[in-house]
């Protein structure tokens, strides 16, 4: 099994990144996903993951996105008008659906992003457990920069819930065990600092945690050092697939550049083989797909 692309420098530690603690204030957690959902969104992060993403959904014929770990929102108020243009057979011109959850779902956010897409993007209100998708959420899953959150035995358990289902999953990271990543999220506080005034809708509290009581953007910074840390590269994750057990699948694993950001975005992701019968072929090996 080859993936095209590894970040493998340094070793995986696991830590355990500070707004992902039950014990965080919700005004600070919400606070840092909205300062992550807003540099998301200016900076385009992702918009080059969009053809990957599109022909998936049409490999799987998947008439939703369910998004995993969304945080405030995480990069769909600026990648959903491209499901929009870009039809999915069998929907002919009707846009993808698009499902925002979290374990900690920020609420507030959520609301705002339904408003502005006008309803293509919805949320499950309630905490959901990635490991045990509830099945009337079918859809396309989607991770972007949240699979790092978990350990081997939990991600190897998302991956596997996923084919276990037969949903295609779709994981995408900006971070990297790199040294260059670790630089770059030395200049996540400061970023913060210049941007929260700017984020809406506006929150005295998301002022309060920044200029007043830093929380936020000394959080943003130190988790994001650890979120390089314990980031899977793709040979990591091409041994976790290698460990799956259910109906054949196809695997596609690479990187994309992206706006700003030198480090780019390390994706994989996996559905079920369309050339495959109908039944699956279980205990099969994934077969696996380079894209560059």
């Amino acid at each position: 099994m080859h993936f095209v692309y590894s970040a493998h420098m340094m070793a995986r530690i696991q830590l355990w990144e500070i707004h992902e603690q039950p014990w965080c204030p919700a005004a600070v957690r919400d606070g840092a996903t909205d300062c992550l959902n807003a540099i998301a969104t200016w900076g385009r992060q992702y918009r080059n993951v969009v053809p990957q993403l599109h022909h998936a959904l049409q490999q799987s014929q998947a008439r939703r996105i369910v998004d995993i770990g969304s945080g405030s929102g995480g990069p769909w108020l600026q990648l959903f008008p491209h499901f929009r243009q870009l039809s999915v057979q069998p929907l002919g011109s009707r846009p993808v659906e698009i499902v925002l959850t979290d374990l900690y779902p920020n609420l507030p956010a959520m609301r705002v992003a339904v408003q502005r897409s006008h309803g293509q993007i919805q949320f499950v209100g309630t905490p959901v457990d990635a490991t045990q998708m509830p099945e009337e959420l079918e859809g396309f899953r989607t991770l972007f920069t949240s699979f790092h959150h978990f350990p081997p035995d939990v991600a190897r358990a998302i991956l596997q819930d996923a084919v276990n289902q037969r949903q295609g999953i779709g994981i995408f990271e900006q971070t990297q065990r790199s040294v260059l990543a670790l630089v770059v999220m030395l200049f996540l506080p400061w970023i913060a600092l210049l941007i929260v005034p700017f984020i809406r809708p506006f929150r005295l509290s998301r002022l309060i945690w920044t200029y007043l009581i830093p929380a936020i953007p000394i959080i943003l910074g130190i988790d994001g050092i650890i979120s390089c840390l314990r980031t899977y590269s793709t040979v990591e994750m091409a041994e976790m697939i290698a460990e799956l057990h259910g109906d054949a699948y196809v695997w596609e694993s690479g990187r994309v550049s992206s706006p700003l950001s030198p480090i780019g975005v390390l994706y994989t992701i996996g559905y079920p083989d369309p050339r495959a019968s109908e039944s699956g072929s279980v205990g099969a090996e994934p077969l696996v797909e380079e894209m560059k």
